[in-house]
């Protein structure tokens, strides 16, 4: 089954279970297939939905060469892929990374071109502003 239409029917099927897809990849090198889940799950929990998506996936891989099946969490500090997540992300302290700076801040605002920030440099805040296009890195960060 392509890619694309493997990822279309899983991320029905995940959402069948209350779960979000975040993405399928199938790596060549070494036959596995990773499926990201867009939630915090212990051990068991990934466990338990790793033997769910076993099941579906017999549906799915009959044209498939054999492969490993590599089921987890995306993370905390996931990547913000595109100009939709990160309207998602609003009102989250992110990194991001451009040519010259690395910045933790709250995302204020992003009207899809321009990203408003909230930074703390040495407990005094700092509203910065930023074009999308300058952007090298954003994922979401842990604030201590």
């Amino acid at each position: 089954m392509e890619l694309k239409k493997l990822k279309e029917s899983l991320k029905r099927d995940l959402l069948s279970l209350g779960y979000d897809l975040y993405d399928v990849s199938f790596s060549k090198k070494d036959n596995t297939l990773q499926i990201l889940v867009d939630k915090t799950m212990d051990l068991k929990e990934v466990e338990s939905l790793s033997k769910k998506l076993s099941k579906i996936m017999d549906m799915y891989d009959e044209d498939m060469e054999e492969y490993i099946l590599d089921v987890s969490s995306v993370g905390i500090e996931r990547p913000i892929r595109d100009r939709e997540e990160l309207k998602n992300a609003i009102g989250s302290y992110i990194f991001v990374k451009t040519k010259d700076n690395k910045i933790y801040a709250h995302l204020k605002a992003f009207d899809g071109t321009v990203l408003k920030l909230e930074a703390k440099e040495k407990n005094i805040k700092k509203n910065i502003t930023l074009n999308y296009d300058e952007i090298k890195l954003v994922r979401y960060a842990v604030e201590f």
